[in-house]
């Protein structure tokens, strides 16, 4: 009579054999399928771990310690061309600036594709599940929660954002002293979204309380830990430090305290609304406070970084080129006098809206974004030594694209590509699914008019306050740095003089 241990023996050996012939039949199957697609593989680059990948792994981190990290993805593209292939943690990893590669993934193959199994174990102990890290009906669920806060009335609302870009400006030197805009901008952002999203600034700008202070650090280095999580996957284990959950914990209750404070505040009978406040909306939906407090900080996550590195990097090129600076104050004190700024004036503004369009080209606030696929699927382009052929792909495969690369191809921006060039937007016909500062598809960033907006009112009105603009960083260069977004370095070393 065959012993335990003998019997747990082929148990376990049966075990071995049948996940042995799984994946063998996948693996034919899969062989059999790209073979009759035409699929090939795209390039590789040298990698002494070919089944981990953990050598070019390691160079990535060494690459974001040294601020390269998009750089260096731009070195590999112009080594391997526009899509190429890596191993990242075993898993296979194709990085592409292809139009057609970055469509299919991103809108006409949309559902094959998500961003949960790589997003949501590194975010959600922080902002929990919502429209940053989830798929299928959990992010349907939230984008439609959070649609109406980003709709034109709001976008619109410009005198709420006129309040604190008032005290941005009185932090601002006149008489051509030196000024990083970039913790001002930093500041002016969180004020403004604080008070879109819980009803009362966080006053980053004026005098903030020692709790908003000590709210915002805990956020802060919440953040920063993020970063390193969506670095390091499932095995976490260097990030799961007590002051990163004790940080989770603090902002888990400063945003309760609030969300409590507006459902007490609506309940008195002399209560008004002068303003939207998406918590107080929120409220509307569901008393549930965990659930109200996820859609807030997954708003908050990208919202209060948006319009203030985008501002930071506008600034940082304008004071390069003063040429531009002149140009936009002309375009500027050519509106009427005492006409109000509105929405409508704004986009009305071409070379101001191209100054824009192109610091976001140059200097994209998200400089690469990832997806994951949920199925076996193809990529249409960029296998084979043309790389004319398509790409079959497994699910599990990741799909890379850099931002800060695509928008770098001399073939869609010219020769001048690494210029910051903003007449370049003149009549110029944009590449389809070549330019796309904010993403693209159903998972466009749903903030993205507002930022914009945002930025743009901003701008004007220092060009109303400032007659002269001048740079101060003695370093020309843009030197990147890598948290959630790509920031500059330096921030925006400037000189005003006043009007």
């Amino acid at each position: 009579m065959p012993s335990i241990a003998e019997n747990t023996v082929k148990c376990i050996v049966f075990a071995l054999f049948v996940y042995a012939t799984r994946v063998a039949y996948q693996a034919i199957t899969r062989y059999i399928a790209a073979r009759r697609l035409n699929c090939k593989e795209p390039p590789s680059p040298p990698q002494k771990d070919w089944l981990f990948g953990l050598d070019f792994v390691y160079q990535q981190f060494v690459n974001i310690q040294k601020d390269r990290r998009n750089a260096s993805i731009r070195e590999l593209h112009e080594e391997l061309g526009p899509t190429f292939l890596s191993r990242f943690y075993g898993s296979r990893k194709i990085h592409t600036i292809e139009p057609q590669n970055i469509q299919a993934v991103m809108s006409a193959d949309f559902k094959s594709w998500g961003v949960q199994p790589l997003r949501l174990f590194a975010f959600e102990p922080l902002i929990g599940r919502g429209i940053m890290g989830t798929d299928g009906h959990l992010w349907e669920h939230s984008r439609g929660l959070l649609r109406p806060a980003f709709s034109r009335k709001e976008i619109s609302d410009l005198p709420s954002l006129e309040v604190h870009v008032k005290n941005l400006l009185a932090k601002i030197p006149g008489d051509g002293s030196t000024v990083d805009l970039r913790p001002l901008f930093t500041r002016m952002a969180l004020d403004a979204s604080s008070e879109m999203l819980f009803g009362q600034s966080l006053d980053m700008l004026g005098n903030p309380t020692p709790e908003n202070e000590a709210w915002l650090k805990a956020m802060n280095y919440g953040q920063m830990t993020l970063g390193k999580r969506l670095q390091l996957p499932q095995w976490n284990l260097f990030t799961r430090d007590a002051k990163f959950w004790a940080s989770c914990k603090a902002v888990h209750s400063f945003v309760d305290a609030r969300i409590d404070a507006i459902a007490g505040a609506e309940k008195e009978p002399n209560a008004r609304k002068h303003h939207y406040v998406l918590a107080s909306e929120l409220l509307k939906e569901t008393a549930d406070r965990n659930s109200i407090r996820k859609e807030l900080l997954n708003v908050f996550l990208p919202a209060h970084e948006a319009t203030g590195v985008a501002l930071t990097n506008i600034f940082f090129n304008v004071a390069r080129h003063p040429h531009v600076w002149n140009k936009l104050r002309a375009e500027t004190l050519a509106l009427p006098p005492g006409q109000q700024i509105t929405f409508e004036s704004l986009k009305a503004l071409k070379y101001l809206q191209a100054v824009i369009s192109e610091s976001l080209r140059l200097n994209p606030s998200i400089g690469t974004t990832s997806r994951i696929a949920l199925c076996d699927t193809t990529l249409p382009i960029g296998g084979g030594s043309t790389g004319e052929a398509p790409i079959y792909i497994r699910k599990g495969d990741i799909f890379s694209v850099s931002f800060y690369s695509l928008h770098r191809r001399k073939d869609l921006f010219g020769e001048d590509a690494e210029e910051f060039k903003p007449e370049r937007w003149d009549d110029f016909q944009l590449p389809r699914w070549g330019y796309l500062p904010f993403s693209g598809g159903p998972r466009v960033c749903i903030g993205q008019q507002m930022a914009i907006t945002q930025a743009a009112y901003t701008i004007v009105r220092f060009l109303q306050t400032f007659k002269h603009l001048e740079n101060r960083d003695p370093v020309w260069e843009f030197q990147e740095q890598y948290t959630l977004s790509t920031q500059s370095k330096n921030g925006a070393k400037v000189a005003f003089t006043a009007a």
